[in-house]
């Protein structure tokens, strides 16, 4: 697939890798186009997948299938305003916690997440929340403590869903149905927990959440959007 990622850091960094090793064609624009040609740099020729610098607006309008935003939440709603009309028809994933500045708390209200705030921006496209409880040292990770790595996706759209469940198990990583777009305040406030478990036990972010189950988890939503 034609993905753009919006975002330079450790997040969209290990994301794009990923991609990258998927075979997958990657654009990535950073808050400044040095950055962007930096990494595209950086991570070029690490896999059978290509990797280039793109503006922020030319990483959405390149034809993507999948635009990826790898920002802070507070960045992410506004390019999501500014980019409304650009990312409509298209599989916006949304990575974004909603952590107040102590990181001890979340700034959305109860009844909504980062997920559903982004989506209401882009009433046009379809979000699926995904990578928010995956910390980028997991990431980085081929398998994770000898584990394969699980994604969780929530959207409202099964076939949103499972084509970034296709990106994610193509990058190594187990996809898993979360359900509706709704269930990002709950994989929201875990992403809160994991964090406070790390400042407990000093795991340095090198832990993750993994679902355990004594049979295989397909992607149920896969078969929905190719039935």
């Amino acid at each position: 697939m034609k993905v753009g990622i919006i975002g330079t850091g450790n997040m969209g960094r290990v994301i794009a890798r990923r991609l990258i090793h998927g075979g997958h064609q990657v654009f990535v624009a950073g808050s400044s186009q040095e950055k962007g040609r930096a990494l595209a740099q950086e991570l070029g020729g690490q896999g059978p997948g290509t990797i280039e610098a793109a503006a922020t607006k030319d990483a959405v309008a390149s034809g993507c299938d999948v635009v990826v935003l790898a920002t802070w939440y507070s960045q992410s709603t506004r390019i999501a305003v500014e980019l409304s009309d650009l990312l409509r028809g298209k599989v916006v994933v949304d990575i974004a916690n909603p952590f107040n500045e102590t990181f001890d708390g979340l700034i959305t209200d109860y009844d909504t997440s980062a997920g559903e705030e982004i989506q209401r921006r882009i009433p046009g496209a379809h979000v699926v929340k995904a990578f928010n409880t995956t910390f980028a040292p997991v990431l980085a990770d081929d398998a994770f403590d000898r584990t394969v790595v699980d994604v969780f996706l929530a959207s409202d759209s099964d076939e949103a869903k499972a084509r970034v469940a296709e990106l994610v198990e193509s990058s190594g990583l187990r996809p898993i149905d979360a359900g509706a777009l709704r269930n990002s305040r709950v994989l929201e406030q875990n992403a809160l927990f994991m964090v406070e478990l790390q400042g407990r036990y000093g795991l340095n972010f090198q832990a993750g959440l993994k679902v355990l189950a004594a049979q295989a988890l397909p992607f149920p939503a896969r078969a929905a959007a190719h039935a």
